[in-house]
């Protein structure tokens, strides 16, 4: 039996007014989804003229006169600095490892744990996949 006679049989199990409301609700989710895409676009394009055009200037004309905090309309503004440290990787735990552990292997070993016996956190989310587009062959 192949797989199309067997979604087929299991979908004549199932009452006609489920499959209409199931199908409604995909439908609907498409229809969300894909107004959902059009406002990440723009709030997208937004945050990119926010983050890399408007507020380096007003950080650098902040910190050049040493203005700490700004009042506006709609609050304070505040220049702070912030300081973030990098995601680890093989060579940052190598490298500083490698201060305790002289033995390579020792040291090859715990790497190798470390980097293996992450945490693992599985959940589900849906996933649309766009169709792929037909080329023409000339």
């Amino acid at each position: 039996m192949n797989n199309s006679n067997l979604m087929n049989s299991d979908l004549q199990q199932i009452p006609q007014a489920e499959i209409q409301f199931f199908k409604e609700r995909v439908s609907r989710w498409l229809n969300v989804d894909s107004q959902i895409d059009d406002l990440q676009k723009q709030i997208r394009d937004l945050k990119k003229v926010r983050d890399k055009e408007l507020e380096p200037e007003i950080t650098k004309f902040m910190t050049t006169y040493k203005v700490s905090d700004l009042n506006t309309d709609s609050g304070k503004l505040r220049c702070q600095e912030k300081k973030t440290k990098k995601g680890l990787n093989r060579e940052n735990i190598r490298t500083n490892l490698s201060q305790y552990l002289t033995d390579q292997g020792q040291l090859d070993e715990a790497i190798n744990k470390i980097w293996t016996e992450r945490e693992i956190k599985i959940s589900y989310k849906l996933q649309k996949l766009k169709p792929k587009k037909q080329t023409m062959n000339k």
